[in-house]
């Protein structure tokens, strides 16, 4: 809870779902989203998934068994029910398995209407060959667009960037993942429509579409030389799979990302 939370006065919320083998805890101390170095005003919720993961992973169990899309609609309806939650602010984010979850939520049904904006890093988003079922490729947003953002390495050794070599499978490669979302969005036509910006002397490239006139709906950082984690310039416990800090934290991105993107009413983009 922020520290200013007023209990009469309508807060925004963020969902945050943990990488698979992580617990909550340990989200919640590498993304400091609590912070109020970077959250002054939100409500932050971290589920924790059955045997630590999250419906998307290889190993996770069918949905007729364990549907945690469906399990992220009630957990919301949960909080909501309990406190004074901002409708047009709800957001998720995620790292790993739990960024592909944040994935299966922005396809959802139910829940594109409901979450304004996502974000993952190292997003896990596998091939309908390497899953139970379909899982990925079942995309149906009722709304459009739906901003959603990704950080991801160029070294990453869980979920490759190419994703054809993602060991536990064969995984979406981020450019097809980030030009179906364009497509799904709208964003596609005119040159000018997507944007990409080399910062840190040529460590990151950002990568940016422009949506029904919306500027930064799907956004990309891909990092030279990052591994599997959570953006920060700080050591984490992980550091042995991130390959150390890199050249930013991902918190205040994500952080400005949601502020910049309300729910809009439905007049306001197409369905």
């Amino acid at each position: 809870m922020p520290a200013s939370y007023p209990a009469n006065e309508p807060a925004p919320l963020i969902l945050v779902f943990h990488g698979k083998s992580q617990n909550a805890s340990e989200i919640e101390a590498q993304t400091q989203l609590s912070s109020p170095d970077f959250n002054s005003n939100a409500i932050v919720v971290y589920p924790q998934g059955i045997k630590n993961q999250w419906t998307g992973d290889p190993e996770a169990p069918p949905l007729h068994e364990i549907n945690d899309v469906e399990f992220a609609n009630d957990l919301l309806q949960h909080v909501e029910n309990n406190y004074c939650i901002d409708l047009d602010r709800i957001y998720a984010t995620g790292f790993s398995n739990g960024g592909g979850l944040v994935g299966l939520l922005a396809c959802s049904v139910q829940l594109s209407q409901k979450i304004a904006a996502f974000a993952a890093a190292s997003g896990a988003f596998y091939k309908d060959s390497a899953l139970r079922e379909p899982l990925f490729s079942n995309c149906d947003p009722r709304r459009s667009p739906v901003p959603i953002m990704e950080f991801h390495g160029s070294k990453d050794p869980i979920i490759h960037y190419d994703g054809k070599t993602t060991p536990d499978g064969h995984t979406y490669s981020l450019p097809e993942w980030l030009q179906d979302w364009a497509g799904r969005n709208g964003c596609e036509g005119s040159e000018d429509q997507n944007s990409t910006s080399v910062l840190y002397d040529g460590g990151v490239e950002r990568s940016a579409w422009t949506c029904h006139g919306r500027k930064d709906v799907v956004v990309h950082y891909y990092i030279h030389g990052f591994g599997h984690g959570w953006p920060t310039t700080t050591p984490l416990d992980n550091d042995f799979q991130r390959y150390g800090p890199t050249y930013f934290n991902a918190t205040p991105i994500v952080m400005d990302f949601f502020e910049k993107h309300p729910m809009l009413p439905l007049g306001d983009f197409a369905t």
